[in-house]
């Protein structure tokens, strides 16, 4: 930090605004170089991201779903602005669920940009979990405004499923109205309450599904001598286990559709949708 010979002070401070300019671009390329590798790591379990208007409910979800208190809920704008992942177990399988950023009618310009880099998880989710509050008179307009974010975040084709949260603000008979309405709208909307014992059972289920039509459970044969493929099944499905038969490796794992191919392509056997034992 010392003065080179004949340098003014202004030519100091400049030299070393940019050496500390330099080292936090280094330090930014690491945290993005950390997001992928951690992403590489998660690729073979199923991702579903939580998304829906700001105050929804979606970490309380995600807190209900996994049994864990250690997760920030506040009633405010963008107190989920670090995209947060969990494991959670819905049976037969492990879901990792992101929380996102709650969306909001007009953005401020300047949130834009952080708001898409907390935002970039949805675009890696199998699934899009969209958290409706059924409790909020305008919830129509919010779930619009939502889906118009999707689209701008060039994730309008994920495949999603509508979540009523807060059912526990609505009267019986205002409840089966929204049921019945809702049923002739869309397939397959759940209707929950983050704060009731039990109150999450119907998403757990629908994650349980998603996960059985998206990943079907397959028997891979594939010669035991075969390290390049048995790594590529490694990394993009979930084996469950693997036996030997002679020189053949027998391996029950759910692999989605690419997978599959890439694999039968290799010269393995690929028998997909085998029942799971009790």
């Amino acid at each position: 930090g010392m003065r080179g010979p004949g340098e003014t002070q202004l030519e100091t401070d400049r030299r070393l605004i940019n050496q500390r300019i330099k080292l936090l671009k280094e330090r930014l390329r690491d945290v993005q170089k950390g997001r992928v590798v951690q992403r590489q790591s998660r690729q073979r379990e199923f991702k579903a991201s939580l998304v829906g208007y700001t105050n929804a409910g979606k970490s309380s979800i995600l807190a209900g779903l996994t049994g864990g208190r250690d997760i920030f809920i506040e009633d405010r704008l963008f107190a989920t602005l670090d995209p947060l992942t969990r494991e959670v177990d819905v049976g037969e399988a492990k879901v990792l669920v992101t929380d996102t950023v709650g969306f909001i009618r007009k953005l401020p310009h300047h949130l834009v940009a952080s708001f898409r880099a907390t935002l970039e998880e949805t675009a890696e989710a199998d699934l899009l979990l969209h958290v409706v509050d059924a409790g909020q008179p305008t919830w129509e307009e919010q779930r619009i405004v939502v889906e118009q974010v999707l689209e701008e975040l060039g994730v309008g084709d994920r495949p999603r499923l509508l979540v009523f949260n807060k059912i526990d603000l609505l009267s019986e008979e205002d409840l089966l109205a929204l049921q019945e309405r809702i049923g002739r709208l869309v397939k397959g909307a759940v209707f929950v309450s983050a704060l009731h014992e039990g109150g999450l059972e119907p998403l757990r289920r629908a994650l349980g599904t998603a996960i059985r039509s998206r990943r079907p459970l397959s028997e891979i044969r594939l010669s035991a001598g075969d390290g390049k493929l048995l790594a590529e099944l490694h990394r993009g499905g979930e084996v469950i286990d693997q036996r030997t038969d002679g020189d053949t490796l027998v391996i029950r794992a759910r692999v989605d559709d690419a997978l599959a191919g890439r694999l039968r392509r290799g010269g393995a056997e690929v028998i997909a949708g085998i029942k799971t034992p009790a």
